[in-house]
Parts: C-alpha cells; structure tokens; sequence
C-alpha cells in the first residue's frame, strides 16, 4: 500500500525527497507559492544528480492550501526554513484537515518538531534529521554534494509501525532513513555541524570546503563545537567529546558547496540563526554553561541578516 505524501517548501531538500518518493510509486502532493514551479513541473521530470540519482514527473501541484489539504495527503513533510513554518503551521490549523495527519519535520535546527506539537499535539508530530548538502541547479535539477543516512523519531504517541512505514517508504524510494529512539541526540549533533561550519560560510560567503581548509578557520570550527557538545551533556544529550573528530571529518566532506544559511544571507533573506546558534546560546543560558563563539557568532548573523 502506497502512502500519500504531502510536501511543503519545495527547495533542494523537499525536491530530493519528492522525486525519490514520487518514482517509487508514491503519490506526492506539492504545495507552491512561487507560480514558477508550477510551470517548470508540469511537462518536464524532475532531475536529481549527484550523490543521488533519480527522475520523476511531479504534477500533482497546489497553489492552494485548502486545496492541497483536501487531496488526501497521509504525511506532510514540512521542508520549509524553521522561522516559515510557524506560519504555516497556523493556517493549516485554521482549515479542514485529515484528523489522523501527521506533520513530519524535515529541518534544520533544535526543536522543529515543538513548532508541530505546539499547535497539533505530540500525536501529529515527527521528526527527521537531515544529512544531506544539495542545491538547486536550475527548477528542474537538484544537484546532490553529499548524502548520509537520515534519522526519523520514534515518537510514543505515533503508532511505530506508520513511522517504520515511513522510514520503509524512504529507504526503498533510495533515501536511507532509520528510525532512532534517540532521535534528538543526532538531531542536536546536526545542529552543530550546521551552526559551526555554516555560520561561519554565512558570515565569510564562503563554500564549506574554502572556509574549513583554512587552518585558523577549522580551529573556529572546533571551537563552536567543542562548546556545543558541553551544552549536549549539561542537557543530559548522551554527546561524548569524541564527537568532535566524527563532526571535522563529516564537515572536511562537504567540498565546495554552499550550506542554506549562507544562501539566505546572500539573498538577503531570513536564516534559521535562531534555530541553530540562537537555540545552542539559550540552552547554554539556561543550563549555566560558559560559552563564548556561540553567542557572538549568534549575534553577528543576527546582525547581519538584519534589516534595521
């Protein structure tokens, strides 16, 4: 039986995951503000290619979210930037939905998967940490840097066999996806790979590789992680030190790609700094734990992404 996906925030990420799904047979539901998606869909496949490699006819599209909602959809993936769904996540709340829907965050950031409960309650809300760098080359291309399993939560007010489903469906589609009791230790750990290294390209507009292969840089790098995974286990997050060597070598393998924060920063958009730095500078507040990079890295992208 065949699951009806839904995705919202159509970038490289909910491209990947539309055309995997999409090409096993799924039927995926796309809901689009930019009108330019629409156009580029409809008569064209939907290429990825890189580290992942597949094709698929996506013409299932809504500019509509009433409309998007009444197709039918099983799961929602919610591939938008952490500071859009919020918004998002509201208007849903104030239309005609599946009553067993689930909301599955595929994001960046800590704590995601609150905005979904918040609103919905636990019993519609999952969580996925991503590991995978990709970028658009053109509306019908995605090209794919690197790949890694991806992490689904195993959440106790979702029946486990429709989050086994779902991470069935994802592995067979060719996204490998295991389901994790423990999914907000590597949820936390991506987010400080993608607070570290990536705050750091936002900041300098700089590709991953440029800024790491730089001596003085990847100590900055080690810094911020270092402090990060101090603020893991005054958390109680079972984070050990050796972690730092896994994040260098993981970090040393993006090569020359551009991580998102750096893309918003130079299209003069909103980052998900408050999801990354700016949630590892409250807990770290709260938990008493002396950090000094986090903040100040925090504050300057705040600073600069700033429109006042």
């Amino acid at each position: 039986m065949k699951t009806h996906y839904g995705i919202i925030g159509f970038g490289p990420v909910g491209r990947v995951f539309a055309a995997h799904l999409a090409a096993a047979g799924h039927r995926v539901s796309v809901f689009y503000r930019n009108p330019n998606i629409r156009t580029a869909m409809l008569g064209h496949p939907l290429e990825i290619k890189g580290e992942l490699n597949v094709s698929a006819e996506i013409t299932d599209l809504y500019s509509d979210m009433q409309e998007f909602l009444d197709s039918g959809i099983d799961i929602i993936l919610i591939c938008t930037k952490s500071s859009d769904s919020p918004g998002i996540l509201k208007k849903i709340k104030s239309l005609n939905y599946k009553p067993d829907i689930i909301f599955l965050s595929c994001q960046n950031g800590l704590d995601t998967e609150y905005q979904i409960s918040d609103i919905f309650g636990p019993g519609h809300t999952l969580r996925m940490s991503v590991n995978m760098g990709c970028g658009k080359t053109s509306e019908n291309a995605v090209r794919v840097n690197f790949s890694m399993c991806h992490y689904l939560s195993l959440m106790p007010d979702i029946d486990e066999k429709i989050i086994t489903q779902i991470a069935d469906d994802f592995t067979k589609s060719g996204v490998c996806l295991e389901v994790r009791q423990d999914y907000r230790t590597e949820v936390f750990k991506k987010a400080l790979l993608n607070s570290s290294l990536g705050s750091l390209c936002a900041l300098t507009r700089r590709t991953m590789n440029n800024v790491i292969s730089r001596d003085y840089m990847k100590i900055m790098v080690a810094q911020i992680v270092k402090e990060g995974i101090e603020i893991a286990q005054a958390m109680n997050i079972p984070i050990n030190d050796e972690f730092l060597d896994e994040a260098l070598c993981y970090l040393e393998k993006g090569g020359n790609h551009k991580p998102s924060i750096l893309i918003d920063i130079e299209n003069n958009k909103i980052t998900e700094n408050e999801y990354m730095c700016g949630k590892l500078a409250h807990y770290a507040e709260e938990y008493g734990v002396h950090v000094t990079l986090i903040p100040i890295i925090y504050n300057l992208i705040k600073t600069t992404e700033s429109t006042k």
